[in-house]
């Protein structure tokens, strides 16, 4: 998929009120294509913000070891006090998405994931 399909993805899952930032990154961490909601004020700065990344891309990394005996991970998510992350395998990329932290985290990555589809 190109970056212009992906940003366009962004763009739809941005519109739901409770996302934050919805972004597709390569597997080195690198943000491919996405950006924040409107009037959204970041809370780590970009050096922060890469490091997360690339640990979240870590983590889908490390996750898919265990998919031949579990089964492919749906989505991962992370209720922190400020924000609730969410990670998506799309492809060759992970989707990050970070939301509002009292979003319902099943019925909101339920809403990415048909948006993805």
């Amino acid at each position: 998929m190109s970056a212009e399909e992906l940003d366009q993805k962004c763009d739809l899952i941005l519109k739901e009120p409770e996302i934050r930032f919805a972004g597709f990154l390569d597997m080195m961490g690198n943000l491919v294509a996405g950006s924040f909601s409107d009037g959204v004020k970041p809370l780590k700065d970009d050096n922060e913000r890469k490091k997360m990344f690339i640990e979240a891309v870590l983590r889908i990394r490390t996750r898919q070891d265990f998919d031949e005996n579990l089964g492919p991970v749906e989505y991962a998510a992370a209720r922190r006090k400020n924000v609730v992350t969410f990670t998506f395998l799309y492809g060759d990329r992970v989707l990050f998405i970070s939301a509002e932290p009292n979003v319902d985290i099943d019925k909101t990555a339920r809403k990415v994931m048909s948006l993805l589809s």
